[in-house]
């Protein structure tokens, strides 16, 4: 056997040993977190809060208008959607033509003339599950990675702890053109409740981020920023131990564009601690939490590249 076929059967090799290491029940590359599926939580969110602020252009020839979302679809345990009600504006908010919720109290937004540049902030808070006023502790939700794995391993697995879900702020780019978001800056506020009635431990993450955004203030204190879950995210999160019965509130701020040159102010009270970023597609608001596994497009190529190479020495 000459050195041209040796290393088309090295190659064969590496390809097969890596296509065996691949975790495909977590849609990942092996050596990637894996996310166990739990059967319940003993923690659950709830009274979530997001006061948002926006800066947006309007690069068209004509007056456009621009309003506030009163759905999210998050990653909810029950796959259900975060419901929105509007709480304040400023400036004042005027009621749309159009009502994508009129369940909701109806559409509200603002007119931005041609060329302008107008700066909204507002409030939302959550209904149903993730709500300010939940009924009990049932209606508590979990924010779920839909790519769990079922707890078939043995004899000992991770706890993860709860997961986060993510959008992009500049998604109104996508919908219409014509505005230009320049800046977005929000602050959430969530609480935690333990519903057991033992003390317990674990990681709890944001439950819902901005990518391509900076985290410049939590509290209480981050314990590190989770990159792992999404492309371009740093995810809040923190180690927590809650007693019997007992809850704790969070607040945590993200600015976007996350960038050298960004106008964003405050300071960063957490610690940075780096993380190997697992395989991950960027997903928004509208979609699940979904990785692609790019391991074996790699094999693929490495295949190609070394069947090429073997045809053109023979």
């Amino acid at each position: 056997m000459n050195i041209n076929k040796i290393c088309v059967v090295l190659i064969v090799v590496v390809a097969f040993i890596g296509i065996i290491g691949s975790n495909s029940d977590n849609n990942a590359v092996y050596g990637a977190t894996t996310w166990i599926k739990y059967n319940q939580s003993n923690v659950g969110l709830s009274n979530l809060v997001a006061t948002i602020t926006v800066t947006i252009k309007n690069r068209g020839s004509h007056v456009e208008y621009f309003k506030i979302s009163n759905v999210y679809q998050g990653s909810l345990a029950d796959d259900s959607t975060i419901k929105w009600v509007v709480y304040d504006t400023n400036p004042s908010a005027v009621k749309m033509v159009d009502a994508v919720s009129p369940e909701l109290g109806g559409d509200w937004g603002w007119k931005i003339q041609p060329g302008q540049t107008k700066t909204v902030s507002f409030t939302v808070y959550a209904l149903g599950s993730m709500g300010v006023y939940p009924n009990g502790a049932s209606d508590q939700a979990v924010i779920v990675n839909e790519n769990a794995s079922d707890s078939i391993y043995w004899p000992i697995i991770p706890d993860p702890g709860i997961d986060a879900s993510w959008f992009q702020p500049n998604e109104i780019e996508i919908l219409n053109p014509n505005l230009d978001l320049k800046s977005w800056k929000g602050t959430f506020t969530f609480k935690l409740t333990n519903r057991a009635d033992n003390r317990v431990s674990g990681i709890i993450r944001a439950p819902v981020v901005p990518t391509d955004s900076k985290l410049i203030y939590s509290n209480p204190k981050a314990t590190f920023k989770d990159k792992d879950i999404v492309m371009n995210g740093a995810i809040a999160a923190w180690d927590v131990t809650l007693g019997a019965d007992c809850t704790k509130w969070f607040t945590y701020t993200y600015y976007w564009p996350c960038s050298s040159s960004s106008s964003s102010t405050g300071k960063y009270t957490s610690a940075s601690v780096p993380t190997a970023s697992a395989a991950s597609d960027n997903a928004s608001a509208s979609t699940k939490n979904t990785g692609i596994p790019y391991f074996p497009f790699v094999i693929g190529g490495i295949l190609a590249a070394g069947g090429l190479a073997y045809a053109r020495l023979r």
